[in-house]
């Protein structure tokens, strides 16, 4: 026989389940290594002050800089075409590793733990929730190489602690493009656009859907998301935000 329960109960017992987890094989600092205990974060609360936090940068592009103002030069000159870029470290060597472990040593587990630093972040700093979560998509040929898209992992465990839907395939990327890293601005707009398009097939965005946050790991120049933003903005999305957990310097 199958037992029902109501969410709230579910949610409870799988935060339970966890905590005994971290008893019996305890998680271990991103810092220093030691053991966490039942603590959820994967980081101690000694280490936790001293981590990499993005506390000066420009409310649109997410881009660091050394002054008092909302807005960066590039962005009062030409804006971006979303409405928040938001990213919680800079990308230093500790959670430099943490995204470089994610993606290219096979640990697809550590999204998790990614997820909650980023979550906590966003918590801090207030930000207004969307209706919709949807990670930056990768072109299948990507994906068959890798195994799994590091995005898609960071945003199926934000909704889960976020509790805040999500859609994997919204947007497909349809053209192969060469690796956009160590390029210029100029390069990557140019080889970044018209790569993207919006899944028709499933009826990938619903009407009332006004808010959308699009979720990557590193955002540097910002012109994969504002590609895909174009996209979203086209098909009756009012409002985008990108959530990155670093962002480049």
């Amino acid at each position: 026989m199958k037992l029902y329960f109501p969410k709230p109960i579910k949610k409870a017992l799988k935060h339970q389940a966890l905590k005994s987890l971290n008893w019996v094989m305890p998680a271990q600092c991103i810092v220093c290594s030691k053991n966490l205990g039942a603590n959820l974060m994967p980081v101690c609360i000694e280490c936790y002050p001293n981590l990499p936090f993005e506390d000066c940068a420009c409310q649109l592009c997410g881009q660091p800089f050394a002054a008092k103002l909302d807005y960066c030069g590039r962005c009062i000159s030409s804006p971006q075409p979303y409405d928040r870029c938001f990213c919680a470290f800079k990308y230093d060597s500790t959670i430099g590793q943490q995204i470089r472990n994610l993606k290219y040593s096979e640990r697809p587990e550590l999204a998790m733990q990614i997820a909650r630093l980023l979550k906590r972040e966003i918590d801090n700093h207030q930000l207004e929730l969307p209706d919709l979560l949807i990670p930056v998509p990768m072109h299948i040929s990507k994906l068959r190489e890798r195994g799994f898209n590091h995005s898609l992992q960071l945003t199926k465990c934000l909704s889960t602690i976020m509790n805040i839907p999500y859609k994997h395939n919204a947007v497909v990327k349809h053209r192969v493009t060469p690796p956009q890293a160590q390029q210029t601005l100029a390069f990557r707009k140019k080889n970044i656009k018209g790569s993207f398009r919006l899944n028709r097939e499933v009826n990938s965005l619903n009407i009332r859907t006004k808010h959308v946050a699009i979720i990557d790991d590193v955002v540097t120049t910002g012109s994969t998301v504002a590609e895909i933003t174009k996209i979203l903005k086209r098909n009756g999305v009012d409002y985008v935000q990108v959530w990155g957990v670093a962002h480049t310097t």
